[in-house]
């Protein structure tokens, strides 16, 4: 069994609708977290807020990134 792969396959999983619809979805549970706290928060609280709420982001994004060693098949078993 053979796999085709291809060097540009991180890019493309990140340009997929999926994986757009995943990272929209983190962002919104996040940031729903934090909605009631930053409407009633002055704006030196509401930059602290959006700070936690960006690096919450970042950390829960980077768990759905894939490690540098993995490789991506478009379709296994087709490459000879």
């Amino acid at each position: 069994m053979h796999a085709r792969f291809l060097p540009d396959g991180e890019s493309r999983r990140r340009q997929s609708q999926e994986f757009r619809d995943c990272v929209a979805d983190l962002r919104a549970s996040i940031q729903a977290r934090y909605a009631a706290e930053l409407v009633e928060a002055g704006f030196l609280r509401r930059l602290i807020l959006r700070w936690k709420v960006a690096a919450e982001f970042r950390k829960e994004r980077k768990k759905l990134e894939l490690p540098p060693q993995t490789l991506y098949s478009s379709q296994p078993g087709i490459l000879d």
